[in-house]
């Protein structure tokens, strides 16, 4: 929130609320600041997590497809609780 929140229309014949409504705005303005830049940093994060999600379904895919391979041609291995580990013969 780069603008500055104002007042001045505000009826002058009570002072004394517009003062301290004016005080009050002056001091929330730099929290109000704050919760913005935190917005634009929860929104990187969530993209950052998004790419890292993504190339972590990417490798688990591939690791699949690897194992998928290898079976094929009798190598004993498989996929256990997301570790490649080596097959008894038969399993």
């Amino acid at each position: 929130m780069a603008d500055k929140l104002v007042s001045k229309n505000m009826p002058t014949d009570n002072r004394n609320l517009r003062n301290t409504l004016i005080s009050n705005f002056e001091i929330i303005q730099p929290y109000l600041d704050k919760l913005d830049t935190d917005e634009l940093g929860v929104d990187d994060l969530k993209n950052k997590f998004d790419d890292i999600s993504g190339k972590i379904n990417t490798y688990e895919d591939n690791m699949q497809a690897i194992v998928d391979i290898l079976a094929k041609y009798d190598v004993p291995i498989q996929i256990v609780n997301g570790k490649v580990v080596e097959a008894e013969e038969g399993e």
